[in-house]
């Protein structure tokens, strides 16, 4: 019995496939870009006067751009992505929160429109392919050459390892390369090397291990040595970068942008 009820069942989907086939293509889902909010974004008039009633009312906090401040993103604020015309944000604006003041004096017209902005505002962080990279060679060559003799010039020269750096590299790239000089996801532990020396015995590897009892490497034939640490033992660590990561602790704006604005010049 089971056996042809299956049958039955296998013989009424095989004559529901030239329907299936023959349903219009409208039916069928749209294709849609993985990059881009599947909602439409709003029209550039109501986000251009969602952002004028925004930053005086809430950029103080929320910053300008909506990306926080004082108080939270609101670009990646699941109440905001859940929004649609001011239906979620509306009411947390009109009645506040605990410690957030309430707007009651905004009409609905005025929220839909600061919902406009948001959504522009999220469209913005999700469709990287629509991102415009400025000119960021806005620094100071003066300054900048002053901070690379002052901070730099110990480890890179313009006429050694840097000769031409400027001609190599778009400006965005090379700004990048100050951040970045491995480029990112590069541990501390994949370019630091260190030689154990314990009596006559010296080896010399990238590290694999280190903390105050053993220490671990590689030698250049990918053989692996440890050793316990003691007053017999030292260790010597070089890491080529420790010189930029302390400097990234102390950079500003400006001293990227002016050591930028020098490095453009090495061509």
């Amino acid at each position: 019995m089971q056996r042809i009820q299956f049958f039955r069942l296998a013989c009424l989907a095989a004559a529901a496939l030239p329907a299936l086939a023959q349903a219009p293509a409208a039916v069928k889902a749209p294709q849609r870009s993985p990059f881009l909010i599947s909602r439409p974004v709003p029209d550039q008039a109501s986000i251009d006067r969602g952002k004028a009633i925004y930053v005086p009312t809430c950029g103080f906090c929320h910053g300008a751009n909506a990306t926080g401040a004082e108080g939270p993103d609101l670009v990646r604020s699941f109440v905001a992505l859940r929004d649609e015309g001011g239906n979620e944000i509306g009411p947390v604006i009109k009645n506040g929160r605990p410690g957030m003041p309430a707007f009651p004096q905004l009409t609905d017209a005025q929220i839909t429109d600061i919902a406009a902005f948001l959504r522009n505002r999220q469209q913005d962080a999700i469709d990287r392919n629509a991102y415009q990279i400025k000119d960021v060679n806005t620094g100071n060559i003066a300054k900048g050459k002053a901070y690379f003799a002052a901070h730099c010039a110990t480890c890179h020269s313009p006429e050694k390892d840097l000769k031409g750096i400027g001609g190599k590299y778009e400006n965005a790239v090379l700004l990048g390369k100050i951040v970045y000089p491995t480029g990112r996801g590069v541990t501390p532990a994949a370019r630091r090397t260190v030689t154990v020396t314990v009596g006559t015995k010296v080896v010399t590897g990238r590290l694999e291990y280190l903390d105050d009892f053993e220490v671990g490497l590689k030698d250049s034939t990918g053989e692996y040595h440890g050793f316990q640490r003691g007053p017999t033992v030292k260790v010597d660590v070089k890491d080529p970068l420790a010189g930029h990561e302390k400097l990234m602790k102390a950079f500003n704006d400006a001293d990227l942008h002016d050591v930028l604005a020098y490095l453009v010049t090495m061509k």
